[in-house]
């Protein structure tokens, strides 16, 4: 902290006023950023009131229907009160920042868990696939618990105003693990949806239709319905933070500063993606709303629909449809699931 006595301050009330000048930048920066990260997350809840009602009062509420909302709840406290953490007095500073561990620990876990049914769904009835996703669930458990109990902060001066004073060593096994476990469902489901996509007689011919002009048109096609790009936004975002904290350069409060932003768009993304599986405009299993290519080879009738029809409107349109968007009739590839021996699928329902 700067070596300043309160009186030679203009306004020694000021908390900022405590600090070296760059790091009292950084401070004021990442202020803004967390305002806007809190602002833009509760907007996103707010257009999807309806929704969220409709799931909750219209659907069977199941085990991912929980987990959905704990992780809408848990992430919106931690941002919350990351941003207030940064702009209100507090009275224990410890206390404040094992809160935000737990919010953060509960956010991770329930966003991965997200992930997770989706995976299982699109991989079921593999078992291994369900052991290995299973284990990088664990791990981001892990991560997250490991690095929230090394966290301490302390006041500003003899202000309320906290400031986090020492981070584990490790933190950015608490970005590695979850950009790992992201990384490997994003690919992994990337992977089936090339398979029920791009039919051929090897590897090979598969590779020359993928690379091929209509092939890639075709995949990116897929890819786009089953909400992988979605995915691969949480992937980024993670990618970014993990880059913000091995830059030398940058200062102590930069490199950490998009860990808010980070958990609020990875959050929303895996909730976007659940809500449109839910109303019928991604199938869980991630393949049985795209017809298979038949170029180069002959279209694999296994990867078609039992029922391949369209009753709901395009993505784009749900999306608009703020006064109304769940008055639709549709017959969805999760309600079809709910009971009979594929039950597994439907736990995404």
């Amino acid at each position: 902290m700067a070596n300043t006595s309160t009186t030679d301050l203009p306004n020694p009330f000021t908390p900022l006023a405590f600090l070296p000048p760059a790091l009292a930048s950084q401070f004021e920066v990442s202020r803004y950023l967390y305002a806007a990260t809190v602002g833009a997350y509760v907007w996103d809840i707010g257009l999807n009131l309806g929704n969220d009602y409709t799931l909750l009062f219209k659907h069977k509420v199941r085990f991912p229907t929980i987990v959905y909302f704990l992780s809408r709840a848990s992430t919106l406290a931690f941002i919350v009160g990351f941003f207030a953490d940064q702009v209100a007095p507090v009275k224990n500073c410890n206390s404040m920042a094992l809160s935000l561990g737990i919010c953060l620990v509960l956010s991770q876990i329930s966003t991965a868990m997200l992930f997770f049914l989706r995976a299982t769904a699109v991989w079921y009835p593999s078992k291994i696939a369900y052991a290995v996703f299973s284990l990088l669930w664990l791990a981001v458990l892990g991560a997250g618990i490991t690095v929230t109990l090394g966290v301490r902060a302390a006041h500003i001066g003899p202000t309320m105003q906290c400031i986090t004073t020492a981070v584990p060593d490790n933190v950015e096994v608490a970005v590695i693990v979850p950009l790992i476990n992201d990384s490997a469902i994003f690919l992994a489901i990337t992977y089936r949806i090339l398979a029920h996509t791009i039919v051929a007689d090897s590897s090979m011919a598969r590779l020359r239709v993928f690379f091929g002009g209509a092939g890639l048109s075709r995949l990116t096609e897929a890819l786009l319905r089953s909400g992988q790009h979605f995915y691969l936004i949480a992937v980024a975002i993670n990618i970014a933070l993990l880059v913000m904290l091995k830059l030398p350069q940058l200062g102590p409060v930069y490199h950490s500063m998009l860990s808010a932003p980070d958990v609020a768009l990875g959050n929303a993304m895996a909730c976007l993606v659940f809500r449109r599986i839910k109303f019928g405009l991604i199938s869980s299993d991630g393949t049985s709303n795209i017809l298979t290519s038949d170029f180069h080879a002959t279209a694999n009738p296994r990867t078609l629909p039992l029922h391949f029809r369209r009753t709901v409107p395009t993505a784009e349109e749900f999306g608009t449809n703020t006064a109304s968007p769940l008055e639709v009739h549709m017959q969805t590839a999760v309600d079809k699931f709910e009971d009979g021996t594929e039950s597994k699928l439907a736990d995404l329902a």
